[in-house]
């Protein structure tokens, strides 16, 4: 048994192939601006110059957005599903409330407490809002990430976090 060809009313909707192949043009135009950029680490012998991040965020956008548009050309765009169309229409209010009022609370906390500190408690209580039971392994991996993420930046990078009351001692 064959299925009848798609009538000009059953094809897939235009938005989202519009919508893929303006962010494979935007990720293109970043790569151009980008590759513009004057290395200085060159003349100045270092390893990472004023390009290096803009080449990076260009080809990273280049690449997810020709995945998208692979896929919504191939026509494996999940918005077809006439169930995921049906579900897509009811939003629950509840988690989304939630983690607005975590990340205002983030924001609130954030120098009084330190960085590491509330985004340990952050990754906690969003894991939980989205369905997670496990604290402690929730609070363990938020602050491997946490610590992570500042010694990084704080350390290595010397992008100076909101260090909080408890200092890290390393």
């Amino acid at each position: 048994m064959t299925t009848p060809s798609p009538t000009p009313d059953a094809r897939r909707p235009l938005a989202p192939r519009i919508t893929a192949a303006a962010f494979l043009a935007a990720g293109f135009a970043v790569l151009a601006f980008a590759f513009g950029i004057p290395d200085a680490a060159l003349a100045e012998g270092t390893d990472v110059g004023p390009r290096a991040f803009p080449l990076l965020v260009g080809a990273g956008l280049t690449v997810a957005a020709a995945l998208n548009a692979v896929q919504c050309f191939r026509g494996t765009d999940p918005t077809q599903d006439h169930a995921a169309r049906e579900e897509a229409r009811v939003t629950e209010w509840r988690p989304v409330g939630l983690l607005v009022a975590a990340l205002a609370a983030y924001c609130l906390t954030l120098e009084f407490f330190g960085y590491w500190q509330t985004s340990t408690v952050l990754f906690a209580v969003v894991a939980r809002v989205l369905g997670s039971r496990r604290a402690v392994r929730d609070l363990l991996i938020g602050l491997a990430l946490a610590v992570t993420a500042y010694l990084l930046f704080d350390r290595l990078l010397g992008i100076h976090l909101p260090p909080g009351y408890l200092r890290l001692a390393f």
